[in-house]
């Protein structure tokens, strides 16, 4: 993708639109409030707009004011209310609260003060409190409100299904009411706690659709459905629990029968576009995106439209950049607070080379207090690590986890599913570049209260305990994170490789078999499954593995190289450099693939070629400090020991976390008998992993674990979690191997090998520039 020349443009003049905008609204409403001081509606929008930026002091200010000129309004005392709980003072905003239904009840304060009630420890006193005020309230529609909360406390406080149940059906004998969440409500009934699954949701969703189809029939093709819900929310729900599952058609069926039930519904008509992208019908998805936003515009249809005009242009080669600003331009001229806008067009910025707008972009979501400011945070986050800004992002990442707080630090805090991303980037920085495990688990479990059935979360929490070496508490994290999701390939993946170091090797076969059932176009579980069959000494069926991984995954580099050095320790070393050459041609960035060239050499004894390789391997992945650790090692078997030197403290320049480079070069130092440089070394290394550079690094937990493991012998039998998982995905492992609609047995590696075209010999294509 290119840039025009309007990228600073319209960059910055979406900055001065949001200041602009601030700046007037301030003026229009001391305006007003001037002109028509006894205006309550106008000093409570004020308050509300200055809440809104964060100028809180200012907001309590007008508030005040507006309870000066009426001390029961109910508007204002729900309001005041709702700052005084963001601030953390429950008791004011139980007064306020209380204030508001002297005189004027309505569904908000009953729901609000219902909730912190809950949230207080005392669920009975919400419930009188709903059973009370219920018969108070003037609409039906506020009623249903008050039914809703009162279902959601009997379902998750009291786990009493039977009055949920019943409550909600009080709500839905009103026929004046068409508000469809209490029938979504009754569809998901039981789901929070896991009593039903998708599946027993999905057929209730099928069940009330089917009958608002028949309802519609009654009156032809012109009527209107008599069936009392007002939109097509129930259609939606059910179509997405379809796209779930990977049956795409069907959703599309769906929502085409929902959007002739509800021709007015813009939120069926973007949801049909985002299936018809996902099936590749990206004319007819244009078509739905466009009469979405013609029947009501909204911001997530603007995003969706110009993702499109990026990823999917209409003359399938250029992306429509500019189209694609003037519709986020748009999306946040609709809605300022709209956090996905703000992290989709930075993102875009970002990839275009412009990183100072999409910096300025970020810090505008951010000040613009967005109603769901996780993706502004998490985008900001994700800025900075391309950027190689690793601390940097860890802390936008701890700002903006803080704001989502749980129930142990917090009161009447509101599960947000979106905080799962921001735990679990923070969690991954804390595990793989500061490796601590313990506070990476606290990280997760933070997203986990808000996320409960997140499977990169919970696969995350099992990387923890097996990195801590809790390996029975890891395999119980595992299983749930496959049961939340069973086509997450990751999860499956690190499971069996996990079983496979501990060397229970039946279980971890059984796990990458179930894994590649589920996801047969993710290579490295086909790697990983291909290793565990040469670690057992079983070649000829790690070859077919690579070969069949490579047909499924052709563009998985770390099969070739995986496979090169299978071949190099079979001896078979022209293979091994046919592999390793067409690994390099496809991904010369890959640091590995250097390293297995090196070895390559070596084991030829072609030692002046080792040191160009690894050199070349420098050149192309200058980040990758194992190719300067080998290097160094190569140095120092020619006798190159200032060399090494250099080469060993670039690497520590480059990654000063990586403790063994401190190792190697203690030992070249130690090798040399320089007492001073080793002194310093060990001082450095003691401020930043508080041990001594001259020991090698001790096992882990997890290891010793792991290695009691195998002293003890091979389990014989597959545990039952895991016999458990493979059962409800239909696998039998006493069949013979068909993965992916592949018959393991039906390929054949020579062919594959012969197919690796070679340009001259070995050496030149390791070597050859692009």
């Amino acid at each position: 993708m290119g840039t025009d020349a309007s990228t600073t443009d319209d960059a910055v003049n979406t900055t001065i639109t949001v200041d602009a905008q601030e700046s007037n609204a301030r003026k229009i409403f001391e305006m007003g409030t001037k002109n028509c001081p006894r205006s309550i509606h106008l000093w409570h929008a004020w308050a509300m707009h200055e809440q809104s930026l964060g100028n809180i002091e200012k907001a309590r200010e007008l508030l005040d004011k507006a309870l000066e000129l009426d001390k029961w309004n109910g508007y204002v005392c729900h309001s005041y209310g709702l700052l005084e709980m963001q601030c953390g003072d429950w008791k004011r905003a139980r007064h306020l609260w209380q204030q508001g239904l002297t005189s004027n009840p309505s569904a908000a304060l009953i729901c609000s003060l219902g909730n912190l009630y809950t949230t207080l420890g005392h669920p009975e006193s919400a419930r009188e409190l709903y059973s009370t005020y219920l018969t108070q309230l003037p609409s039906g529609r506020e009623k249903v409100e008050v039914y809703l909360v009162a279902s959601s406390l009997e379902e998750t406080v009291f786990h009493d299904l039977e009055k949920a149940s019943d409550l909600l059906k009080v709500a839905l004998s009103d026929k004046t009411v068409k508000d469809s969440r209490a029938y979504m409500a009754l569809c998901r009934l039981g789901s929070t706690g896991g009593k039903v699954d998708d599946a027993v949701v999905k057929k209730r969703l099928k069940d009330i659709c089917t009958k608002q189809l028949e309802t519609y029939s009654v009156d032809g093709d012109n009527g209107v459905a008599l069936f009392p819900v007002k939109d097509g929310r129930l259609f939606n729900a059910w179509a997405k629990l379809e796209s779930k599952s990977g049956s795409l058609f069907e959703a599309k069926a769906i929502l085409k029968k929902g959007m002739k039930l509800y021709p007015k519904d813009h939120t069926l008509f973007q949801a049909a576009g985002n299936i018809e992208e996902r099936l590749g019908n990206f004319t007819v998805a244009r078509d739905l995106y466009s009469a979405s936003l013609h029947i009501e515009p909204s911001a997530p249809t603007l995003i969706a439209y110009a993702m499109l005009e990026l990823q999917s242009p209409v003359d399938g080669q250029t992306a429509n950049i500019t189209m694609a600003r003037r519709l986020f331009q748009e999306a946040l001229s609709l809605d300022l607070k709209h956090g996905p806008t703000y992290n989709a067009f930075a993102n875009l910025e970002r990839r275009l080379g412009n990183i100072d707008n999409a910096k300025q972009l970020y810090q505008d979501g951010i000040r613009a207090n967005c109603t769901d400011p996780s993706s502004v945070y998490h985008g900001l986050a994700k800025l900075h690590l391309s950027l190689g800004e690793v601390e940097e992002a860890r802390n936008v990442l701890q700002r903006g986890l803080g704001l989502f707080k749980t129930n142990d630090n917090s009161i009447f805090v509101k599960r947000n599913e979106n905080v799962a991303f921001l735990a679990h980037t923070l969690a991954m920085i804390e595990l793989n570049c500061n490796n601590n495990a313990k506070v990476a688990k606290q990280i997760l479990n933070q997203g986990l209260w808000h996320c409960r059935s997140s499977s990169p979360l919970l696969l995350g929490v099992a990387l923890c305990e097996s990195r801590l070496g809790n390996e029975q508490n890891a395999r119980q994290m595992f299983e749930q994170a496959i049961k939340a999701d069973e086509s997450h390939a990751q999860a499956w993946q690190a499971f069996g490789v996990m079983e496979m170091r501990a060397g229970n090797y039946r279980s971890a076969k059984t796990l990458f078999e179930c894994g590649l059932k589920n996801s047969p176009t993710h290579g490295a579980l086909w790697q990983a499954y291909a290793t565990l069959e040469s670690r057992i000494g079983n070649v000829a069926n790690a070859r077919l593995l690579f070969a069949a991984g490579i047909q499924k995954c052709p563009k998985h580099v770390p099969l070739y190289q995986a496979w090169a050095s299978l071949e190099m320790r079979d001896g078979d070393i022209i293979t091994a450099k046919r592999l390793i050459g067409e690994a390099l041609t496809r991904d010369k960035r890959n640091g590995s693939g250097w390293l297995v060239a090196a070895k390559i050499e070596e084991k030829m004894k072609n030692h002046g070629l080792v040191g160009l390789i690894l050199r070349r391997g420098i050149e192309c992945a200058p980040l990758d400090t194992d190719l300067y650790g080998a290097l160094a090692e190569h140095e120092i078997s020619r006798g190159r020991i200032n060399s090494a030197r250099e080469i060993l403290e670039k690497a520590i320049e480059i990654n000063p976390m990586h403790a063994p480079l401190y190792h190697s070069l203690a030992e070249l130092e130690a090798r040399v008998f320089n007492i001073e440089g080793l002194a310093r070394l060990n001082k450095r290394a003691a401020e930043l992993f508080q041990t001594d550079a001259t020991l090698s690094p001790p096992p882990t937990k997890a290891m010793q674990a792991w290695g009691k493991k195998i002293k003890q012998g091979r389990m014989a039998k597959i545990p039952d979690g895991i016999a458990a998982l493979a059962e409800k995905i239909g696998f039998d492992s006493e069949n013979d191997c068909m993965i992916g609609g592949l018959s393991i047995g039906d390929i054949d590696p020579e062919t594959l090998i012969d197919s690796i075209g070679l340009s001259g010999d070995g050496d030149e294509l390791i070597l050859q520039e692009n």
